[in-house]
């Protein structure tokens, strides 16, 4: 998998968040990106299993990071 900076951000946001996750537009007010970059970055995360995301016709669907992802950023030094 390619180290992208940016596209780690979103999994290291999730995991600063509570338990419950977030939706793609909390995650890109919170991160400065438009939702569809953080959409993006989301399904790309999903396709790795960093994170669990359900992507709704709103893309409001919550994202949650997995213990995968937790440990991708421990190895990533995140």
């Amino acid at each position: 998998m390619a180290i992208d900076s940016e596209r780690n951000r979103a999994p290291a946001s999730l995991r600063d968040q509570s338990s419950a996750g977030a939706n793609s537009a909390v995650l890109g007010e919170r991160l400065g990106l438009a939702r569809e970059v953080v959409e993006r970055h989301l399904l790309y995360c999903a396709d790795y299993g960093l994170v669990t995301w359900r992507r709704v016709r709103s893309g409001s669907g919550d994202a949650v990071i997995t213990e995968r992802g937790r440990e991708y950023l421990l190895r990533q030094s995140l």
